[in-house]
């Protein structure tokens, strides 16, 4: 097997833990299902071998037996490979979308909101990627709203002290716009903390 083989069998095992406790568990099934169904098929066979009187009935039993086990074996290996193969693949585009969610999620964690989950042709969970898509707009539209709010808030507060022409007034307010403004410049800095898209419209 070449290297560029190699590498792209590893990649359809982009998690490899996961992927493979899930065949594990599906394949042991699988194996109770085809020796109870080859147990039930060859019981006939192997009951008329041991306990038929008839030595001809033995004879063909056992003949049976023997061509059905030639065939059965190179069956079930064929079958298993290509079990095999198909989980792989399957796991594959379920476990695929799962790493790109974490990584979104990790993002979304550290306070980008421009990440979103980009599924390939042929994954799985489509619906689940719309719905964490839309998350991410909603988190992104009420944020960009929040922010607005708060430049108009104290654009407002910043004019309203100007306005006030009694000293005594005008030193109340300015002594509550300090501590406004001090609140205002941590809520500032928590919403700067988050990346969103700038052309996004503000809107929950």
């Amino acid at each position: 097997m070449t290297e560029a083989h190699k590498r792209s069998f590893r990649n359809y095992l982009i998690n490899r833990k996961l992927q493979l406790h899930l065949i594990s568990n599906i394949f042991i099934y699988m194996l109770i299902i085809v020796f109870v169904t080859v147990g039930i098929v060859l019981y006939p066979l192997i009951h008329g071998m041991m306990f038929s009187e008839d030595l001809d009935l033995q004879y063909q039993a056992a003949q049976t037996f023997l061509t059905l086990i030639k065939w059965l074996i190179p069956a079930v290996i064929i079958l298993f490979i290509l079990f095999m193969g198909h989980m792989i693949w399957t796991t594959h585009r379920i476990c695929g979308p799962l790493i790109n969610f974490t990584h979104t999620f990790d993002r979304l964690a550290e306070g980008d909101l421009t990440h979103k989950v980009y599924l390939r042709k042929g994954d799985y969970l489509n619906s689940e990627c719309s719905r964490i898509n839309l998350m991410i707009d909603g988190i992104s539209g009420i944020i960009i709203c929040l922010f607005d709010h708060h430049k108009k808030l104290l654009a407002t507060l910043q004019a309203l002290n100007e306005q006030v022409r009694d000293l005594d007034s005008k030193g109340k307010i300015e002594s509550s716009l300090e501590i406004i403004k001090k609140d205002m410049e941590y809520i500032s800095e928590t919403l700067s903390s988050f990346k969103v898209e700038k052309d996004k419209t503000p809107g929950i």
